[in-house]
């Protein structure tokens, strides 16, 4: 029960630091290049977390032998797709349109595990994802029908939702594909890799020094900030509670990061409609009945 709080507990910050990632990034792409904010957010980030790695874990060498092919996949798929996509998309969407799109990641997540992993759904599992759902999608059409039935989406949107389709394969492929690793290894050395995609990438598109040579003072502290709280701690968590509650329930988690990103936005000044906080109360309480988090907050009462 204490290591499933706790696994609780840090998925949730996860999503904190994923839902100020909006923020922070709406702001950069504004100065930066999307390739140029994502390579010096996972340089510094994978720099740090495998230091850190060296230092504490031991069988690092044992690991990677073990699993090395599916750390670059993994790693291609879901720090460098879902961030190339995320920092791509939010030169033509909002910070909060882009959050509530990730937001339907558990829903990809489930169909996924139910392919890959034979996971089957429970009942407060599929309920839970109904309800954080129907909170996503009134906040996105904004309480209007026509836009559902249109279905007529941003440039944005679209990259933003191939994103979600890696996040949620990284998300059960960490589980699925690789054994005998600590969530610490698992997310140094996809981390690694992934960086060295956005790296290449980057490298390709553009003169990269030269670039990083012209970034403000401040966006080097907000993306030093993505690189340790978004990257870093936030990979870490998620791959804890990946390995604790499963890729499923785990991935609910992620309609919580649209609730925070709202909640950073309020405090810079941007006050959310009624139907955006109608939302978040549905996603928030989605997330709840589906891991079964209610059971632990009654037992603790």
């Amino acid at each position: 029960m204490k290591n499933r709080q706790m696994a609780l507990l840090l998925v949730t910050l996860s999503t904190f630091f994923w839902g100020s990632n909006f923020n922070a990034a709406s702001i950069v792409v504004t100065e930066v290049s999307p390739l140029v904010a994502a390579s010096e957010r996972f340089i510094i980030a994978s720099l740090v977390i495998f230091i850190y790695m060296v230092i504490q874990a031991k069988n690092n060498i044992t690991a990677f032998k073990l699993n090395w092919l599916a750390f670059i996949l993994l790693g291609l798929c879901g720090i460098t797709g879902f961030n190339l996509a995320f920092f791509i998309g939010l030169q033509t969407t909002s910070a909060i349109n882009g959050a509530l799109i990730m937001a339907t990641s558990p829903v990809t997540t489930a169909l996924i595990a139910s392919i890959l992993d034979k996971h089957r759904i429970t009942w407060s599992q599929a309920v839970g994802m109904l309800i954080s759902l129907v909170g996503v999608i009134l906040v996105i059409s904004n309480g209007q029908i026509n836009n559902i039935v249109n279905l007529q989406f941003s440039r944005g949107d679209l990259i933003i939702l191939l994103g979600n389709i890696a996040w949620a394969t990284y998300t059960v492929g960490c589980r699925k594909f690789i054994s005998n690793s600590t969530p610490l290894q698992t997310t140094s050395f996809t981390m690694l890799f992934g960086s060295i995609g956005i790296l290449f990438f980057s490298i390709y598109q553009s003169n990269l020094l030269k670039e990083i040579e012209k970034i403000s003072l401040s966006n080097h502290m907000m993306l030093i900030y993505m690189a340790i709280a978004g990257s870093v701690l936030a990979y870490l968590f998620w791959n804890v509670g990946i390995k604790e509650l499963g890729a499923a329930t785990t991935s609910v988690f992620f309609n919580l990061v649209p609730v925070f990103a709202m909640l950073l936005a309020l405090i810079t000044g941007l006050i959310p409609n009624v139907l955006q906080l109608a939302g978040a109360v549905l996603v928030i309480g989605g997330v709840i009945y589906a891991t079964g988090a209610y059971k632990i907050m009654i037992k603790n009462s």
